[in-house]
């Protein structure tokens, strides 16, 4: 009979404000205690009665922070409309936050620093944790920047041979007075497959983004053996009292403080489970992937800024009826510059001529000028064709690009004219400008 797949779901941070259960005992007391997420290698005897050896299990520990900022959605804001004579439209560009989101994810766009330690773990282990974390920036929008400070760092990763996985949620990072570690990778020695590798970094990193375990969620109807369950985790090293196996696996988060859709349990999120922990033989595979609606759902509770049209129109300047053609174009460039491009143009069978020039404002009070000549006496200073790259982050956009060219006598005269264009740009961006008329005649 062909298996029938279970629509999926990726669950948000939830504010969940029960009391805080018993950290994990007798291991040893080490600067990362009291984590706030704990993935469990059982690697001693189990009771005879069940076999459990195969379970790999997380708990959740929420932190009680108090209240968390709002989350700033600035970052995805719908850039203005460029209308075809160079002005921009105002209208429809805030973009307004899902609804039911939690505050413990992060703000779309943000940079999250992330401290390695380096002891213990090797440094082809580091490799691979930078490598595999930054999946996520390509599913949701959030960048991970690994510093080598530690103090400054919001996520703090350890290597500590406690035979455990663990991380802390979200933005409870923020909430670290003592320089806690936050995550850890404290069982890779005995993990030789790259694929679980892999999902564990991932697995990790999603609860450092916000994201709870999936058999938690509020839709879930796992048929768990309650008995064998309690026993399971009653041992070492959890050493769990019935009330936190409660709190850690059968407990479910709030509706009212998570966002979910259909239980996923393919779900990078969820873990697997053997079939003797389940009354009914019911059971969940090794996931080591993102599912999905994994990254459906990462890249709506984290969006990526809408990308709009390519823009096009006929700018004119005030002066001699000057007429210059714009092409703005959206990611084809690298994303960190933007590029501005002029040429002369033709129109009415007559090419443009003489010295043209724009300034692109600079962030330090300074103008980058791009500028086009022909017939100079002097033969290198003609160029039908100019072409500049700028940082994005450089550029002022509550400055207009400058236009110039010359006039009587040849004279390099500033206009008046100021294109107000910059606020409808990013990073990606290419302006092409083409002078295509310089006068009434």
């Amino acid at each position: 009979m062909k298996k029938e797949l279970i629509p999926v779901a990726f669950l948000l941070a939830s504010l969940f404000t029960a009391a805080q259960p018993t950290v994990i005992q007798n291991t040893k007391k080490i600067k990362e205690a009291n984590p706030a997420v704990i993935r469990t290698i059982k690697t001693i005897p189990v009771r005879a009665a069940y076999d459990f050896s195969n379970v790999k299990m997380c708990s959740d520990i929420v932190n009680n922070t108090g209240n968390l900022p709002a989350r700033n959605f600035s970052a995805v804001a719908a850039l203005p409309k460029i209308k075809s004579d160079g002005s921009i439209d105002q209208t429809a560009v805030i973009r307004q936050p899902l609804a039911a989101e939690t505050n413990k994810m992060w703000d779309p766009g943000q940079t999250i620093t992330v401290y390695l330690s380096p002891n213990n773990g090797s440094d082809a282990l580091r490799n691979k944790v930078r490598t595999y974390a930054r999946e996520w920036e390509t599913h949701a929008n959030i960048k991970f920047q690994f510093v080598n400070d530690f103090k400054s760092a919001q996520i703090k990763v350890g290597f500590f041979k406690d035979n455990k996985f663990w991380s802390w949620v979200g933005k409870d990072v923020l909430f670290n007075p003592l320089s806690l570690y936050t995550m850890n990778f404290g069982a890779f020695d005995m993990v030789t497959n790259e694929a679980e590798i892999r999902g564990t970094i991932i697995h990790e990193f999603g609860h450092a983004l916000g994201f709870i375990h999936e058999h938690q969620s509020p839709t879930t109807s796992i048929p768990w053996d309650k008995e064998k369950v309690y026993a399971y985790f009653a041992d070492p090293p959890n050493k769990w009292t019935r009330g936190e196996v409660d709190f850690n696996i059968f407990n479910k988060y709030s509706r009212t403080t998570t966002n979910f859709s259909a239980y996923d349990r393919f779900s990078i999120m969820h873990y697997s489970f053997p079939a003797e922990l389940t009354t009914n033989g019911f059971s969940i595979p090794a996931n080591n992937d993102f599912s999905a609606t994994d990254r459906q759902y990462a890249r709506l509770i984290y969006p990526f800024p809408p990308t709009p049209a390519n823009a096009t129109g006929t700018l004119r300047t005030g002066d001699d009826c000057d007429m210059v053609d714009f092409v703005v174009e959206y990611g084809v460039v690298a994303g960190d510059q933007v590029e501005f491009k002029m040429q002369f143009g033709r129109m009415d069978n007559k090419t443009v001529t003489w010295w043209k020039q724009i300034g692109i404002p600079k962030t330090n009070n300074t103008e980058t000028m791009l500028a086009i000549q022909n017939h100079s006496l002097i033969q290198s200073e003609n160029k039908t064709t100019a072409l500049v790259q700028i940082p994005f982050t450089e550029i002022n956009t509550n400055k207009g690009i400058s236009f110039w060219k010359a006039k009587l006598l040849g004279v390099h005269t500033p206009l008046g004219f100021k294109w107000n264009v910059l606020p409808a740009l990013k990073g990606g961006c290419r302006v092409t400008l083409t002078w295509k008329k310089d006068s009434c005649l």
